[in-house]
């Protein structure tokens, strides 16, 4: 709720700062053998933190974008503490570059698990062979960015996409199991990509669908390792206004490769909720969903509708999104349970609005671009947008200053660092004295700050100014007793 709020601040609709850095944060971390590490750092960094559990840390200081590694010496454990300061307000960070650039950008998803090897990649769907206006020729499929924007590959899974026709590969998810499940809106079937990208499976086929179904989005809970993997398709077929199957259709598959021949499906939500087209589906971490109908005249439907779960058919709005200019258009949705928001792209004009998951309440919004596919969240908030008349992927941020935290234990964490008003003044009585003692102990006990209970700052713990309290701050504290703060 606490970064929601903060949100709030970023109501700037459609300003862009120059020269804005991302909320930055360490992803892809690899193990290299001898105690090396790398990983990726999403933006440049004002400081960079490895905390090592049983050795020392390793101040490394600023850092560009890009590749990193450091050794974890005698440590058991680590984690990569980045902070990043710049403007509020939302700007794209990176610049279009032809990595970047793709002729029929479709779907976009960005892997948030941070136990991942693959954690901060992004995933672009190209559904149209082509050269770009830039002079990129480009291949249907999907190209792998790292989290700083640069080219991780490209993969079919084995699939001819180009036969399947111009809206293949589409919108896509990450699973629980880490893999790409991508729809298929030519052929309204949905597809399961393995570690690597090299293998692609079907998971349903025509005795799965009722007739004139359509598959345009996708989403999956559970793993078929755990017996209990389930896959969500959004039917965005109109009937001729008639209920037919809209919304969203639920398969188990469980411990099984793909859908049983025949199982239909159930109907999870709608139909009779949606009157138009629901084009797109998220889930937040409460397991509640969050669904689009896509119309050019906003008094007739809702761009984004959130529904609480339940036993299906769900057809009951825990909110709505006010049925009335700007909020019309909602092609592609995606959520972040980091911030607490909710966003959608406007396909006529690319325009990103974001609302409160809570309460739907409107939080703010940017200009992305001309046509809005699809967009998604990473794991700290940033948004990658995917537009087919500019012909880009772009990378935006909501600014900030932030202190992002990766743990080797496969943890998360973002949180406001705020200033260390005066270092070692942990009352915040305005002198360093020996009432600070037993805070300044304390503070040992809070690595990033996480659960401080005093309203003084963490971070006045602060000594030697890594952005962190830990035992490299004993002799500077000791020495900063006596001192009157500023």
């Amino acid at each position: 709720m606490r970064l929601t709020k903060l949100w709030l601040g970023l109501a700037l609709v459609g300003a862009v700062v120059p020269a804005a850095l991302a909320v930055g944060y360490a992803s892809a971390i690899q193990n290299l053998g001898g105690g090396t590490y790398s990983f990726v750092l999403n933006e440049d960094a004002a400081s960079v933190v490895i905390e090592r559990y049983g050795d020392t840390s390793l101040n490394l200081g600023a850092l560009t974008r890009g590749v990193h590694t450091f050794n974890i010496g005698s440590g058991t454990g680590f984690a990569i503490r980045v902070r990043t300061t710049t403007p509020v307000g939302w700007a794209q960070y990176m610049p279009d570059e032809p990595s970047r650039n793709f002729f029929l950008p479709a779907g976009v998803s960005i892997n948030k698990n941070p136990a991942s090897s693959n954690f901060g990649k992004v995933y672009i769907s190209n559904a149209k062979s082509g050269t770009t206006s830039a002079g990129r020729a480009t291949l249907d499929g999907i190209y792998v960015l790292l989290a700083d924007g640069s080219d991780a590959g490209f993969a079919t899974g084995g699939v001819d996409w180009a036969l399947a026709g111009d809206a293949a590969p589409f919108k896509s998810v990450i699973g629980p199991d880490d893999h790409l499940y991508v729809a298929d809106f030519s052929r309204d079937l949905a597809w399961e990509f393995n570690d690597d990208l090299s293998v692609a499976t079907q998971l349903i086929d025509g005795t799965n669908k009722t007739a004139n179904q359509y598959v345009e989005s996708i989403y999956v809970s559970g793993t078929q390792a755990n017996g209990d993997r389930k896959i969500y398709l959004v039917d965005s077929n109109y009937y001729s206004g008639a209920p037919g199957r809209k919304g969203l259709i639920e398969y188990t598959l469980g411990a099984q490769a793909t859908a049983t021949s025949g199982d239909l499906g159930v109907q999870y939500i709608g139909p009779t909720y949606f009157g138009y087209y629901p084009r797109d589906v998220a889930r937040d971490a409460e397991g509640n969903w969050y669904m689009n109908q896509y119309r050019a005249n906003p008094t007739q439907a809702s761009a984004i509708t959130k529904f609480l779960d339940g036993p299906p058919p769900i057809n009951t709005a825990a909110w709505e999104v006010p049925k009335a200019e700007p909020f019309s258009y909602a092609y592609g949705i995606d959520v972040s349970d980091t911030d607490g928001v909710v966003a959608y792209g406007k396909w006529n004009n690319g325009f990103v609005h974001i609302f409160a998951l809570a309460d739907g309440a409107y939080v703010g919004g940017f200009d992305a671009g001309s046509r809005a596919r699809e967009l998604a969240f990473d794991i700290a908030g940033n948004i990658v947008t995917v537009d087919n008349l500019t012909e880009y992927a772009r990378f935006w941020t909501p600014g900030g200053d932030w202190l992002c935290i990766t743990g080797s234990d496969g943890s998360f964490t973002k949180t406001v660092p705020g200033p260390a008003l005066c270092a070692g003044d942990l009352d915040c009585s305005g002198t360093v004295d020996f009432d600070d003692i037993d805070l300044f102990v304390d503070a040992l006990n809070y690595p990033g700050g996480a659960g401080w209970p005093y309203s003084c700052p963490w971070l006045n713990g602060d000594c030697n100014g890594d952005s962190e309290v830990n035992f490299d701050d004993i002799d500077l504290f000791v020495a900063r007793i006596g001192a009157v703060c500023d």
